[in-house]
């Protein structure tokens, strides 16, 4: 049963950094309030196209971070860079607003599946029989 659960985790995980991803990538220009704001003001007179290229370069981040979720592919060293990234959002973009509890929550589960690890469906376990 625990295979299972780790799957589901995995794939509604993957699904929900898809789909953010994607939507970075499809529409940059939506998500360039998101950005941090010491990041615009480290970088003195940044404007909107270097922006754009953060966010699709984040979006596509996210991407590989869903795929891999998904397939189950380097997932101790992926859920630990899930958890770091979205900590990392809660703490200097989105704080305690209801999306940045929401990323909280997924943060969560991003860290248990470091402490689960591998399910019998996931691709590394595939590959290390």
């Amino acid at each position: 049963m625990k295979d299972y659960g780790i799957l589901i985790i995995r794939i509604f995980l993957g699904i929900v950094f898809l789909y953010f991803g994607v939507s970075q990538i499809l529409y940059p220009e939506k998500w360039i309030d998101f950005l941090p704001e010491f990041l615009t003001n480290i970088i003195p007179n940044i404007n909107d196209i270097f922006k754009s290229r953060i966010i699709l370069l984040n979006g596509l981040f996210d991407c590989l971070i869903g795929l891999f979720f998904m397939v189950g592919f380097w997932l101790k060293f992926v859920s630990i860079l899930a958890f770091l990234h979205l900590v990392g959002i809660f703490t200097f973009s989105l704080g305690f607003t209801p999306s940045g509890m929401r990323d909280l929550g997924l943060a969560g589960a991003s860290l248990s599946l470091f402490f689960l690890g591998n399910d019998r469906f996931s691709l590394n376990h595939l590959l290390n029989k």
